[in-house]
């Protein structure tokens, strides 16, 4: 009996562990069936959108030429825009900077000249007074400049004008706010002069077109002229103080001395006018004169 009843259990245990390892086998090749089904499914689509690009791709290319081409003209048109933009920006910052620029050496020059004149020691009675250059008068005969300073500032006609070089002219025509300067080349022109060194003295006359020329007033017979001998006013008559200096011999022309200006009419922007009042001598009296002028008159 006891083998009986153990023989069904051991048949009763079989049995379920075969249907256990049934289902089990049942759920894998369940497992298995997806996967294939869903990998064949993964394989067809894949090959219908591989198909798909592969006809596509003749009409995408087609198209996609002059879509390329027209964002490559709208990008050029952008950038076109976009440099022009920059060029406008950087030609108004230029003309800034060339404005600045050219404030900036005229300033500059404003200095150097400033300080240039006042190396110019002037007669302790003289009362220089700048000015700037404001206009010019140049022809075939006429050779002047216009400053702005005048009779409200002293200024009056006979004075003697420089700049950081030397005379430049004298004042012909007083204004109130503005006087007209007859520069040294001006066929009216004629300065009182002697040359530096030599015993040498007469006027020195303007010409428009070439150097001016000294005419000897006041000479010895054994004086020798060389280039490079400073020629100065020479403050004949009261006109213009002794000392300014004129320009330099460079020759002789005519019988005459060729003098070459120390001033660059050219570069002329700021100018001293001399306010120059020749000094007085007082007569004097002989001590009869005197004598006779301290004795009270006599009464009739």
């Amino acid at each position: 009996m006891e083998f009986l009843g153990q023989d069904k259990r051991e048949g009763l245990g079989r049995k379920a562990h075969s249907r256990f390892v049934l289902v089990l086998l049942m759920l894998v090749s369940i497992l298995l069936l997806l996967s294939s089904l869903y990998s064949a499914q993964a394989s067809v689509f894949k090959k219908a959108r591989e198909g798909v690009m592969d006809a596509a791709s003749p009409i995408l290319s087609f198209f996609s030429a002059p879509i390329n081409y027209v964002h490559d003209v709208a990008g050029s048109v952008g950038d076109y825009f976009n440099v022009m933009e920059q060029n406008e920006a950087l030609r108004a910052e230029n003309a800034e900077l060339r404005q600045w620029m050219v404030e900036a050496l005229e300033l500059r020059e404003t200095v150097a000249t400033y300080n240039a004149l006042q190396g110019y020691q002037a007669p302790p009675s003289a009362q220089p007074v700048t000015a700037f250059v404001i206009g010019e008068s140049n022809d075939a005969f006429a050779r002047s400049m216009i400053v702005n300073a005048g009779r409200a500032r002293n200024v009056e006609v006979g004075q003697a004008v420089v700049d950081d070089h030397g005379l430049i002219g004298r004042i012909v025509e007083a204004g109130g706010a503005a006087s007209r300067v007859l520069l040294l080349t001006d066929i009216q022109s004629r300065i009182p002069v002697y040359v530096e060194g030599a015993d040498i003295e007469g006027i020195l006359v303007g010409n428009t077109r070439v150097n001016p020329v000294i005419t000897v007033t006041v000479t010895s017979d054994d004086v020798e002229i060389a280039p490079g001998q400073r020629v100065m006013t020479s403050g004949s008559g009261g006109a213009l103080p002794r000392g300014l200096p004129v320009g330099e011999v460079s020759g002789e022309r005519n019988g005459g001395i060729v003098v070459d200006l120390y001033t660059n009419y050219a570069r002329t922007r700021m100018v001293r006018v001399i306010n120059y009042a020749f000094p007085t001598v007082d007569p004097v009296e002989d001590e009869a004169t005197a004598a006779d002028s301290d004795q009270p008159p006599v009464e009739g």
